[in-house]
């Protein structure tokens, strides 16, 4: 619970509750009862083993893994590709604003912007997703990437069968879901890239988290195609 805080006229009141994770799309309303319904159950998961990131673990500096449920594809339906290209796209007007602040400012200290990377990228023959290189691909992950200055960062979207017993909010009723799990792993270059994902872990797994809940009503749309 929040604490008691002072107002105006000196007066106590304790505000809500902060909830920046739960994330709500206008094609998930329940229109008859005008109640929205949650999305999608983000939760952090431990890392993967079956991941090609797997062994890079023990040296980093900074691990995460967050997963998210969907109902199971058919053959060669919403490839990993695709689903990787659900988790990256479209990221709402914020985000895009606190790129374009976090480009200027570490532009100063030599860091790459994030449209540097995607066109040097592209300019070498490297696939891109968003504005990140493609590092590896399988049939089941996609890792994209880029080693800076400051540090070496590399996410993985990895698709595997549902690991929990049970369903999950969004998939009730359904025997067999696969999750959607991104790993974050980061090495850093000094002492500048320790304090720089120190800074920023807060806004990583905010942005991760809202982008994974986006995940399953996206695979609905390509499966209704």
């Amino acid at each position: 619970m929040p604490p008691l805080i002072k107002g105006a006229q000196n007066r106590l009141w304790r505000p809500p509750p902060f909830r920046p994770f739960t994330s709500v799309l206008s094609s998930d309303v329940n229109l008859a009862q005008g109640k929205p319904r949650l999305l999608s159950s983000v939760r952090a998961v431990p890392f993967p083993q079956e991941s090609s990131l797997a062994p890079l673990y023990k040296s980093a500096f900074f691990v995460d893994s967050f997963a998210v449920s969907f109902p199971l594809r058919k053959p060669n339906e919403s490839p990993p590709d695709a689903l990787a290209q659900a988790f990256f796209s479209e990221w709402p007007a914020w985000f895009s604003l606190a790129m374009w602040i976090r480009d200027e400012v570490m532009a100063i200290f030599g860091v790459k912007r994030s449209t540097e990377i995607q066109a040097e990228a592209e300019k070498n023959g490297v696939d891109t997703i968003a504005v990140f290189p493609v590092r590896n691909r399988t049939k089941d992950e996609i890792i994209v990437g880029e080693d800076d200055s400051h540090l070496d960062f590399q996410t993985s979207i990895l698709i595997r069968r549902e690991r929990r017993d049970g369903g999950t909010e969004h998939v009730k009723n359904i025997d067999e879901v696969e999750e959607l799990v991104v790993t974050t792993v980061v090495h850093c270059h000094g002492l500048f890239g320790k304090i720089y994902i120190t800074i920023i872990r807060a806004f990583h797994v905010m942005i991760v988290r809202y982008s994974l809940a986006r995940v399953p009503s996206r695979v609905r749309q390509m499966i209704s195609k």
